[in-house]
Parts: structure tokens; C-alpha cells; sequence
């Protein structure tokens, strides 16, 4: 009987270790393709190479063992109006509306699992209102989160019936207006007494979004906290106050069984990183899981100050608006290399998830966005068009999206090529690459756990994807015993 049980062992552990060396030797990628000229838009691609033997050094490497920031995910903001859009599209054409939202939320489509949601009017609302209006209800018995149109919580609700991964980011353009100095959600700041019971307000929206069974992972203190725009809903703090509201909250939050939501610092440009950023998670360091950056003023090479004193701290890219009329391929470009491939970026995000009329602000009277924010998609109630945001953000989102969708993947160092732009992700087993190709088509050799494959990447957006050695299988062998 013990040689019996040794002969089978043996035979375990050969056809364990057999399945390991599989995993990479003569392991076939696959993947998926958008050319600079639109031809192919996140089409599968037709000549999958296999990684084999191979000597020499590649021109791309990729090494597993060097691991950097945890991803958390890509996506966009729905704010009232892009609600309105998609809701409109329901209820004109439900069977585009499904395809629209497994296309986006899904990881066989575009695999988006972080949205921005605003806490009240923001400046894509068509009225002005906060969670709760009646002035001096400083203990907010009167917070109604029902205050919101019931189409932003309808639209999230399906969302999540597609993709139950999703992660929702709360934040607020403006406290209630009697809150502020200005008594308007228009500009202005908030009034140093109401320092002290603001925190009460935002744990509300948590609890108020709780009870429309939309789990919220992420809450910011304010949207973009040094701009006091008179035309639409913004409020100006200065860091300490953010500092202090953070540690209120947190702990509301951790009293309330909201341990697992994370409060994230900031929301706003690059070029303030060390001027708010440094200061605000110095004050407060307990309070803080994240700090988030917009991208219209300064460098994102700007951020590199924070991650040097925060190392451990995720920094989050939450907002970013695309022009309408722009060219195609440079808006592209220029994502991937400030947004989607930043280092230490945690998440890659964009303004307007959708928008029917090039993302005007329906806000009565405001001046927010000129000539527009483009959405990342364009949905009216007979078509929906997939704009450049959507296509780029794709390709790195599939990447480190697990199949089933249940888990997001962490960067790997990856690095050679030139005229590209390269970043690797590891997700379990699975491995990937997304390499942006600025020049023409360009054949080139991959590098991965001692073998090569080799690709003709064209000019574009290029993702593959393998299984990797897996060394839970090598554990498991060693745990046997006879």
C-alpha cells in the first residue's frame, strides 16, 4: 500500500511539474490590436506567437520578480448628465444599453471597474442641490440621499448587475451651501465652523449609498479643493482643513463598520503635488490611503515628490477631459504617456464616462469646459460611439484584469524597445504587456522567464497576454506527503 501510494505521488508530482513547464514553454499569447489609422479598434490578434527557446538579450524584457503598485482600476465619472444619457438610451433601445454596458464593464470588452460619482450637483448636474438643503441641520437628520436624481442610482445598479466588481468613488463639488461662506454651491469656501459636523455629511453619503446597495470603496473631502468657480458647484480648502475633515471621518467611518472604505487626499493638478499634497498626508498620515491628481496644470513628472516621501501611499489619476475635435492618435499617445502608463499610478481615470452632445456642461450658467469635455463615450438614444479615451484606457484595463474579472493585477518591471512605450502587469497566472508603438511596424523580441517570443507590433496600441509559471502548483508539490 505504500508503494502505492509512492507510485501514484510520483506520477502527481511528474504530471504537476509537466503542466508548470507548459505554462510558459510553447505558451501561446494572445491579444488584442488598435492601430494608429482605426483599422483595428481592440480587434484579436491573427498571428499569436508562443514563447520558446531563445538566447540572447530581447528587446523587450520582462521580469516577474521586480513588482511595483497594486492596481486598483480604470474607468470614468457618471455624473448626473452621463446618467441621464444612458438612462435615455434604456429606455429608447434596452438591448444596445446591455451591449453597451458588458462592452464597458466586462473583461472581455473594455474591463472599466472604477466610477467617480459625485456627492450632490456637480458642474455635468442640471440644477443645483447638495444631500441635504435646510440650513443649520448641523446634526443632518434632514440628509436625504434620494436628493439626487434617481436615474444616477439606477444607472450604477446596472452597472453593477454586469460587473459586481466595480469599485465606487464618492466625492463632493461643493458642501451644502449653507455650510459655505457664500451660502451658494457655487464657489467659496467652507465656514471654519462647519469644520467640525462636515464629516458627519460625508459619512451620511456613504451610509446613503450603502442603502442603495452600492458599496462604496473610496470617499474624497473635496473635488478639486483650490478652485472657487462662480459659475457651478466647487468650494476651496486649504490643507490643514482637508487634513483635519480626513481624520474626523475616518474615524466616523471606522465607528460606523466602514473600515474598508478608503479616504482619498487631494483631487486635483499635478502641480501643487508638493505645495498640498506633502503637507496634507504629513498632518493626517493615518487618515489617508490614497491621494488623486488631475491633469490640467503642470507635469505628472510633478507627482515623483510624493511617491518619493509617500512610497507606500497609491497615488490615483481621477480626472482628465478630452476636447472635442482633437486629433485621434495624439490624444492617444499623450494618455498613454502621462496617464495610463504613469509610474506609481494606481488607477487611470477620465472625466465624463458618457455624454450625448460632446460633454457640455447642462449647468445653468456655468462656464466649465469651454467647447466641451468629450466623454468617453458618446451615447445617444440611437447609437453609442466608442471615443479614444475608451479605446487607450482598454488596453490597460484588459491587461491586468483578471478573466473572470475578480481580480486586479499589480505592474511588473518591463522595459527595451524603442520608440515604444512599454508596461507589463501580473494578475495570478496571468502575465501581460502593453507596448504603444509610435513609429511604424516594428518587429520585436520578448523576454519571459528565460524564453522568447517574438511580435510585429504595429503602429498602435498592442496588449498580450500569457500564463506564467505558477508557483502555487510548485507549493502544493512541496506540501505533499506520502
Amino acid at each position: 500500500m505504500m508503494f502505492s501510494n509512492e507510485i501514484s505521488f510520483f506520477f502527481v508530482a511528474i504530471a504537476c511539474i509537466l503542466s508548470w513547464i507548459q505554462l510558459v514553454h510553447g505558451q501561446t499569447i494572445s491579444g488584442i490590436v488598435t492601430s494608429s489609422d482605426q483599422s483595428q479598434l481592440l480587434q484579436d490578434i491573427t498571428d499569436a506567437p508562443s514563447f520558446t527557446s531563445g538566447s540572447g538579450a530581447a528587446d523587450i524584457a520582462i521580469d516577474e520578480t521586480t513588482v511595483y503598485q497594486q492596481m486598483v482600476g480604470f474607468g470614468g465619472s457618471i455624473t448626473d448628465s452621463a446618467a441621464l444619457a444612458m438612462y435615455n438610451l434604456k429606455n429608447a433601445n434596452a438591448d444596445m444599453y446591455n451591449k453597451f454596458l458588458k462592452n464597458a464593464f466586462t473583461s472581455t470588452g473594455a474591463a472599466l471597474s472604477y466610477l467617480r460619482v459625485p456627492i450632490g450637483a456637480s458642474d455635468f448636474s442640471s440644477s443645483s442641490y447638495s444631500l441635504d438643503d435646510i440650513s443649520g441641520d448641523t446634526s443632518f437628520n434632514s440628509f436625504n440621499i434620494s436628493n439626487a436624481p434617481s436615474y444616477l442610482f439606477s444607472t450604477l445598479a446596472d452597472i453593477y448587475a454586469v460587473n459586481p466588481n466595480v469599485k465606487i468613488h464618492i466625492l463632493p463639488w461643493s458642501p451644502p451651501a449653507w455650510m459655505k461662506d457664500g451660502n451658494t454651491m457655487n464657489g467659496g469656501s467652507l465656514k471654519s465652523g462647519m469644520v467640525s459636523p462636515y464629516p458627519t455629511y460625508l459619512l451620511k453619503a456613504v451610509q446613503g449609498f450603502k442603502a442603495k446597495n452600492l458599496p462604496v470603496e473610496a470617499i474624497s473631502i473635496q473635488n478639486e479643493p483650490q478652485n472657487s468657480n462662480p459659475t457651478y458647484p466647487s468650494c476651496t480648502i486649504d490643507a490643514s482643513t482637508q487634513a483635519t475633515i480626513a481624520k474626523s471621518l475616518r474615524s466616523l467611518l471606522d465607528q460606523n463598520s466602514f473600515t474598508d472604505v478608503k479616504i482619498i487626499g487631494y483631487e486635483h493638478n499635478w502641480d501643487d503635488t508638493s505645495s498640498y499634497t506633502i503637507p496634507m498626508v504629513d498632518d493626517a498620515p493615518n487618515a489617508f490611503e490614497g491621494v488623486a491628481f488631475h491633469c490640467y496644470g503642470g507635469q505628472v513628472s510633478q507627482t515623483a515628490a510624493f511617491s518619493a516621501q509617500f512610497p507606500n501611499i497609491p497615488m490615483y489619476q481621477t480626472e482628465c477631459a478630452g476636447t472635442p475635435g482633437s486629433d485621434w492618435w495624439t490624444d492617444v499617445q499623450w494618455y498613454v504617456n502621462n496617464l495610463w502608463s504613469a509610474n506609481n499610478t494606481a488607477t487611470g481615470m477620465m472625466w465624463i464616462f458618457a455624454s450625448a452632445d460632446n460633454g457640455q456642461s447642462p449647468y445653468p450658467g456655468s462656464n466649465s469646459c469651454g467647447d466641451g469635455c468629450r466623454g468617453m463615450s458618446t451615447v445617444t438614444t440611437s447609437s453609442v460611439t466608442y471615443n479614444q479615451e475608451y479605446y487607450s484606457m482598454a488596453h490597460y484595463a484588459r491587461a491586468f484584469t483578471s478573466d473572470d474579472g475578480s481580480t486586479l493585477g499589480k505592474r511588473i518591471q518591463a522595459s527595451g524597445g524603442s520608440n515604444l512605450n512599454v508596461v507589463a502587469y501580473a494578475t495570478g497566472d496571468k502575465y501581460s504587456l502593453v507596448v504603444l508603438n509610435s513609429g511604424g511596424s516594428s518587429k520585436k523580441s520578448i523576454s519571459f522567464q528565460g524564453k522568447q517570443a517574438t511580435f510585429t507590433f504595429p503602429s498602435g496600441l498592442t496588449t498580450l497576454w500569457w500564463t506564467g509559471s505558477n508557483t502555487s502548483t510548485k507549493r502544493m508539490i512541496k506540501k505533499r506527503r506520502i
